[in-house]
């Protein structure tokens, strides 16, 4: 069974999740004060703009390291639910970050022995 689109459809699904998350809560769910929104706009999505051509293109290579790029939301969304007043949007961008890491790890593990076994195929 071919596990790659599962993995695939998670972490797109994850990935435009987080960063719809990430914006409609500054900008319209928890307003920041007008003069912070650029700069927490910026370092929040900002990190999230990288891997955005690969992932789309479902880049082996860019699924491996968007993982790292995944802990780090993790951390920032553990960092927001220690908080009473953000804790429900901490732990749903846990939540997703989660799921963008597993699917990005496992979409990079899959696909990859999938194109080793496809080369295989082709030098028989």
């Amino acid at each position: 069974m071919n596990k790659t689109p599962l993995f695939r459809w998670l972490t797109l699904t994850s990935y435009f999740a987080l960063m719809t998350l990430i914006f409609c809560w500054h900008l319209w769910l928890v307003p920041l004060e007008p003069q912070f929104i650029s700069f927490i706009l910026l370092t929040q999505l900002g990190p999230l703009m990288f891997p955005l051509r690969g992932l789309l293109h479902g880049k082996s290579y860019t699924h491996a390291w968007a993982a790292y790029l995944a802990l780090f939301y993790f951390i920032v969304g553990i960092w927001y639910a220690s908080a009473e007043t953000t804790r429900i949007f901490g732990i749903i961008v846990s939540l997703l970050s989660t799921g963008f890491f597993i699917g990005c790890v496992f979409y990079a593990r899959f696909s990859s022995q999938q194109m080793k076994q496809s080369e295989i195929t082709e030098n028989t």
